[in-house]
């Protein structure tokens, strides 16, 4: 039996995903796939805009054969922690063989090249990192700057290939490759590495085109429905409350028609067998817009926020100084007031996402240095995969949760709190859910894996 292992988000499920299982199973010969998938918040620090359950379910229904849930701690790290919270949990499954992972590359010897010198920090690569770095660079950039002409210079290249080294590490599908790469290397994982090149558009483009589009654009087109929907039922409620008629025929049949075209653009990136769910998904989807009571108490509550994971001293104090200027703000515009030269909105928004589900740097620091991951809980799996699950039975080295009820006995103090901080950030999400569309809430303990045939 071969075993190929995918790390995700499926923020949303789209036919790109499908395409990368797929292939996936045939470039590895595997007979499986099992997915390690990102709880109800995700590695860019944001909720995930449909939650873990129904994004499980839709990856069962297009290749996926078992869907495991990362610890939310890692699915909210930087690419680093991201990367080794996930590969640990594939490692530790027993069964996996091969990792596929999507990049702009399949040149799977630069990946490895790069990860080799990330890890071993020669010093002509770390001396040309300080000097970006003393030029205000933010680390991400300066790194990129750094590894292009570190690499350049080694082999002799010529301008034209320092550009393409620029190129191959400002993708953030190859930084995540390169991140897998040095946890399988550091780990001494006898998983393989395997890169498939991203087919469509770029991972952060925002266009609704070609054949395969990015989970990006179609989190905006949602979003920007809803926005218009709202808009339009506020039309409506004002129009009631002042005793006006209706919004006429006109405005009724364009926003039908706006919300209808919306519709049907999105669905031609969506598996046709998902076409029911993601639609009725899209009725209640999340963003951290509804959390900004639960970030404003936060902001409220703490006289510093260093032992905050990401949180450095420097920000902890512009957050204290900032934090009555954050108040009645969207989320981005917070993200927009902490930002500094030298740090990027994406390690701002981890930050607030830490905060607002209490991950401390000691926390990590000490999963990390104590066993990394201690758990595999189970979110999906198909029903004609019983050699799969039996296999993982078998060889897992850590507790295999189908039941969550079993998470309640976990032995040892890292795993007992691991369990809590995925069950709070689980119940935050249903409960800010469930509040919002007037649904029912369900816990954690009362909700199976999803089983799919």
């Amino acid at each position: 039996m071969r075993t190929v292992g995918i790390i995700a988000e499926y923020n949303p499920f789209h036919t790109g995903h499908a395409y990368h299982l797929k292939k996936a199973k045939e470039l590895s010969g595997a007979d499986y796939a099992v997915v390690v998938m990102s709880p109800d918040f995700v590695q860019r620090g944001e909720p995930a805009i449909f939650d873990k359950y129904t994004r499980a379910e839709m990856a069962l229904k297009n290749g996926a054969d078992l869907v495991i849930e990362l610890p939310v701690c890692y699915a909210c790290g930087s690419a680093e922690y991201f990367a080794r919270g996930a590969v640990a949990l594939l490692d530790s499954l027993g069964v996996v063989d091969t990792l596929c992972f999507g990049g702009e590359s399949d040149d799977i010897r630069l990946f490895y090249r790069t990860a080799d010198t990330l890890l071993s920090e020669p010093e002509a690569y770390t001396k040309i990192l300080r000097e970006q770095l003393k030029e205000g660079k933010t680390y991400p950039q300066a790194r990129c700057c750094a590894l292009s002409a570190y690499f350049a210079r080694e082999s002799g290249a010529s301008e034209d290939r320092y550009s393409d080294f620029q190129a191959f590490f400002s993708e953030p599908n190859n930084i995540l490759g390169v991140e897998y790469c040095k946890a399988l290397l550091k780990t001494g994982s006898s998983i393989t590495p395997l890169p498939l090149k991203r087919l469509g558009n770029g991972y952060n483009s925002p266009a609704l085109e070609g054949k395969y589009c990015s989970a990006t654009a179609i989190r905006r087109a949602i979003r920007d429905c809803r926005r218009y929907s709202a808009f339009e039922s506020g039309l409506r409620n004002h129009a009631v409350q002042n005793s006006a008629s209706e919004p006429d025929a006109i405005r009724e049949t364009a926003r039908s028609s706006v919300l209808h075209g919306c519709d049907e653009m999105l669905l031609r990136y969506i598996p046709d067998n998902c076409h029911e769910l993601f639609q009725k998904s899209c009725q209640n989807p999340c963003t951290f817009e509804e959390f900004m009571p639960c970030l404003t108490a936060k902001l409220l509550s703490g006289e510093t926020f260093d032992h905050i994971l990401d949180i450095t001293p420097e920000l902890s104090d512009r957050l204290c100084s900032l934090r009555f200027s954050c108040i009645g703000k969207s989320f981005e515009d917070i993200v927009s007031l902490l930002k500094t030269k030298q740090m990027t909105e994406a390690r701002i928004r981890r930050a607030l996402l830490h905060l607002l589900l209490t991950i401390r740097t000691e926390d990590v620091n000490d999963f990390l240095a104590n066993g990394t991951v201690y758990y595999a809980k189970v979110l999906g799996f198909r029903r004609d995969a019983s050699s799969l699950l039996h296999g993982v039975k078998e060889n897992c080295s850590i507790p295999f949760i189908t039941k969550n009820a079993r998470g309640k006995t976990l032995p040892g103090p890292y795993a007992k709190r691991m369990w809590d901080q995925d069950v709070f950030a689980s119940h935050l999400y249903r409960g800010i859910w469930a509040t919002q569309c007037h649904g029912d809430f369900r816990t954690e303990y009362e909700i199976s894996p999803v089983v799919t045939e």
